[in-house]
């Protein structure tokens, strides 16, 4: 269970980066709880079974894969699902935008419950958003926002969205997606978010720096 006012930290690294270990990903997991995150975000079955060892807090697991015909990567197949419950996660992270789908979304939801996991529901719109609460979503992020062609990035996190879907839907709503300062975390509370997620400004120090020097 994501508590209300929760940090939660992203703890993934882009494909390249020699980051993208388990073991470092695990350290970077236990050094962000160790400053006060309440839950963990974390991709791919390795990286999940370590840090499920390290951490005491909830663990959002997902796997990403690139599909031949398919734009969404986040957990969109059964088998991943049931690979992330294996592993120690108790929430998974599925894709739950309105695009062209490997498996049924309602089944992806209903796998997730037969193996216990709460279900935490990336969304790019507020109709996914409404769509997601009634297949009985657990959370619903605004990860995907800006990600699809239903709607356009913002400049840093979507808080239009974040406030539509606080005023239209009743599961808890996190924010998640181009948080970067406090300034924005407060906000983000302030117009109603469960929780917060941030990850490459904590996580990834490519990132961080390109940022820095305008990059």
């Amino acid at each position: 269970m994501i508590k209300s006012g929760s940090l939660i930290v992203s703890a993934q690294a882009q494909v390249g980066s020699p980051l993208r270990k388990p073991d470092i990903l695990a350290a970077i997991a236990v050094e962000a709880v160790a400053a006060g995150a309440a839950a963990v975000r974390v991709q791919g079955v390795e990286t999940i079974l370590a840090v499920t060892k390290v951490v005491k807090v909830p663990v959002i697991g997902l796997i990403k894969t690139d599909r031949y015909g398919f734009d969404m990567k986040i957990t969109a197949i059964a088998d991943e699902v049931e690979a992330i419950a294996h592993a120690g996660a108790k929430i998974v992270a599925i894709d739950a935008t309105d695009r062209i789908r490997p498996e049924p979304l309602n089944e992806l939801f209903e796998r997730a419950r037969e193996c216990k996991l709460e279900i935490f529901a990336d969304i790019a719109t507020l109709a996914e958003g409404a769509a997601a609460q009634e297949l009985g979503a657990t959370y619903i992020g605004t990860t995907m926002a800006g990600y699809t062609v239903q709607r356009e990035m913002s400049v840093g996190p979507d808080f239009e969205l974040l406030e539509q879907l606080v005023s239209a839907v009743q599961t808890p709503i996190i924010l998640e997606g181009r948080v970067s300062t406090k300034e924005q975390l407060e906000r983000g509370f302030a117009l109603g978010a469960h929780a917060v997620v941030v990850g490459r400004a904590i996580t990834s120090p490519r990132t961080i720096i390109q940022s820095l020097l305008g990059r």
